[in-house]
């Protein structure tokens, strides 16, 4: 369940009236299955395409400015970079007693596959809207400082992000119910995720442990990056296959270049599956470093520390329970709803 999704459905369960506006992608669900996924009593307004991204978008502003205009609602809540833009700009220039909130879900201006040029002017044009009345919510407490610290963000609120109490409920699977040790990472195969890294530690390490990636991507990029035989690659599974996969790796390996707060290493954490991730924004808020895992500098450091791991049954075992303890009251998101509309309510 993505966060749009978790958020709307827990906002409707307290009694909130919830509406959903999307622009259709190519990998945007049909409807119908769409509606599967939401809380019945959410309502969902689709914004048709119509060939063309850049009369998708001025649709998408079009609507939201009629909805400023007439005090439609009370709250609109944007999610990821390009909604932000546009339902806080739309704002602009319009009287209008309706508040709006924006949640970055990983912020774009730490891309690093942007311009440099690109990225500073993603970052001024954040520090802008941001002046503008709106209010950020983010997931993290790294986020929370990227605000305060590169942004200035005169409004900036804390929601923590995670999964429902119930995500943990499948165990890890005891190692001496095993045979050889496993080292996973899930997610697509994307210059973000940083395949080639993983792909280096299972080509020093393959003696000690199997290595999977457990996601899909461009055929291309698979090749060239996990195209070893030392990688194994899954492709997609779904989520009930995907709690049991996680529940067979003794290590994850997350070595991304930036992140939001991804939920394939919360939900690891909550499996009590230690974690060897990249010191990146959302990552640094999943892991105790020396104790549910690892928070790695560089390159030799994410080898070491999974050797380290691999090494050390022992250390394994006290990582997995301190995850499990830790995730499980940090890591879940049952008070989202609540949250969010105190939230709401006194910005």
């Amino acid at each position: 369940m993505t966060l749009t999704e978790r958020l709307s459905h827990m906002q409707a369960v307290q009694g909130a009236q919830v509406e959903v506006m999307y622009l259709v992608r190519s990998d945007t669900p049909s409807p119908e299955e769409l509606r599967t996924r939401f809380n019945h009593a959410v309502k969902l307004q689709r914004v048709e395409p119509h060939g063309n991204r850049v009369v998708d978008l001025a649709t998408m502003w079009t609507n939201l400015r009629r909805i400023y205009r007439d005090n439609a609602v009370d709250v609109v809540h944007c999610h990821s970079t390009v909604a932000g833009v546009i339902g806080r700009g739309a704002r602009m220039g319009i009287r209008s007693k309706v508040k709006v909130f924006y949640s970055p879900h990983g912020f774009a201006f730490l891309r690093l596959n942007m311009h440099p040029i690109v990225r500073r002017a993603v970052l001024g044009l954040e520090r802008f809207l941001a002046r503008r009345g709106s209010g950020l919510i983010l997931s993290s407490n790294s986020e929370m400082a990227l605000a305060a610290e590169t942004i200035r963000a005169p409004r900036a609120f804390l929601l923590r992000n995670g999964l429902s109490h119930e995500a943990h409920r499948i165990e890890a699977i005891p190692e001496d119910a095993k045979g050889r040790l496993t080292v996973g990472m899930v997610g697509r195969v994307c210059y973000q995720k940083a395949p080639w890294r993983f792909a280096a530690v299972a080509k020093e390490l393959s003696s000690r442990a199997d290595f999977v990636w457990v996601g899909g991507g461009d055929e291309a990029d698979i090749d060239r990056w996990l195209g070893r035989p030392e990688v194994d690659v899954t492709g997609w599974i779904n989520a009930d296959e995907l709690k049991k996969t996680i529940s067979g790796f003794d290590l994850l390996l997350f070595p991304t270049l930036w992140e939001g707060m991804a939920l394939s290493l919360i939900q690891a954490q909550l499996q009590g599956v230690p974690a060897i991730v990249s010191d990146v924004v959302g990552n640094v808020d999943c892991v105790v470093d020396g104790r549910t895992g690892y928070i790695c500098r560089d390159d030799d450091e994410l080898v070491a520390r999974t050797a380290e791991l691999l090494d050390d049954h022992e250390l394994r075992l006290s990582m997995a329970t301190n995850a499990r303890t830790w995730a499980r009251a940090n890591l879940t998101d049952d008070h989202i709803g609540v949250g969010s509309l105190e939230i709401y309510d006194m910005a």
